[in-house]
């Protein structure tokens, strides 16, 4: 049998705590960690083949957030436009109410149209051109356009161009000519179903007075649903109110008769009315869109609540068991240094006898 003897050294005996010390450093690492976040270091390591469940829970997560973000954002454009349709809404209903209490007598009945006129189209113009974010929210798809003409624009806008050129075609006069005043109320009448008309519906509508699309805006407000969350002044209640306005302002302070102004006045308060009706059902249909929006964050937020709880039972830590490793580790870490430190100040001659 051969026989050795194995030799131990002082350096020796204190480096073989080097790898233990270590390996404790680095787990109260990562149990710091995990104290500080609540949430496991290494979550590949403790979930194992829960790993890819608890990712997919993550980006469900980061998906609902996502349209609840954007959600946002087009709450706030509906906002805008129903406020502006309200706006728009209001003006409509007091012209109406003006043009009941006016009569065609008097030096000043005629400027009085032209000033309704000319208030309620700016008005309006001001209102279909609201903005939110950045955007005009009457464009439809084409939000980064300014959707409505100024009309009193100088030069003069190519609508206001439209306009006293169909008049002058028309009659073979312009409104200011003295000579309108031989208009009778039936040609008024005639010419405003017309021509003029004709001047609020496509190809003119679009070409003098719209930038718009008449494409709204569609978004998927929740995982699997989407819904038209826009409208745009190529809807009939902006031209019927365009129209309506546009007569007053022009041919109220003309030199048309008392008749044929009250023929201009009974137009335009018949056109008011129908367009109101029209903004109606686009007030509703604007609301509808807003209400399910608002659903739809609503359920999301109660989807984000659920999967929360079921990615903390998957990677939260136990605050206690976390807190109780940190010690443990500690006084390990602290007794290997102590130790190291003794087995060090060992030394042979110490304990040799003395010549």
């Amino acid at each position: 049998m051969t026989m050795s003897a194995n030799f131990v050294s002082t350096p020796s005996l204190a480096m073989s705590l080097v790898l233990p010390v270590q390996q404790a450093q680095a787990s109260l690492a990562s149990a710091t960690t995990e104290e500080s976040t609540g949430q496991y270091a290494d979550l590949g390591l403790m979930l194992g083949d829960q790993s890819g469940y608890e990712l997919s829970l993550k980006e469900q997560v980061g998906l609902l957030q996502a349209l609840t973000s954007a959600n946002g954002v087009v709450s706030t454009n509906m906002a805008t436009a129903d406020a502006a349709l309200t706006a728009i809404a209001q003006g409509a209903q007091t012209t109406m109410q003006s043009l009941a209490g006016w009569t065609p007598s008097g030096a000043s009945s005629g400027p009085n149209l032209q000033t309704m006129g000319a208030n309620g189209l700016q008005s309006l113009i001001a209102s279909a051109n609201a903005t939110s974010g950045g955007g005009y929210v009457f464009g439809g798809i084409n939000s980064s356009v300014r959707p409505l003409a100024d009309y009193f624009s100088t030069p003069p806008s190519a609508a206001k161009t439209a306009v006293d050129q169909a008049f002058q075609s028309a009659f073979g006069v312009l409104r200011t000519d003295p000579a309108a005043a031989s208009i009778s109320a039936s040609a008024m009448q005639s010419f405003l179903a017309g021509p003029f008309a004709a001047l609020f519906s496509d190809p003119a509508w679009t070409s003098n007075w719209s930038s718009a699309s008449s494409t709204n805006v569609t978004a998927e407000i929740t995982p699997g649903q989407t819904a038209t969350v826009s409208t745009n002044v190529n809807q009939p209640a902006f031209q019927g109110l365009a129209q309506a306005y546009t007569m007053l302002a022009e041919f109220g302070g003309s030199q048309l008769s008392p008749t044929a102004q009250q023929a201009v006045a009974s137009q335009a308060g018949s056109l008011i009315a129908a367009a109101n009706a029209s903004l109606t059902d686009t007030h509703a249909a604007l609301g509808a869109a807003q209400s399910a929006v608002a659903d739809a964050n609503g359920a999301m937020s109660s989807q984000i609540s659920i999967l929360a709880k079921q990615v903390n039972a998957l990677d939260s830590v136990d605050p206690a068991a976390t807190a109780a490793r940190i010690n443990s580790l500690t006084t390990q870490i602290q007794m290997a240094y102590e130790l190291t430190a003794r087995l060090q100040q060992l030394n042979l001659a110490q304990y040799l006898p003395v010549a």
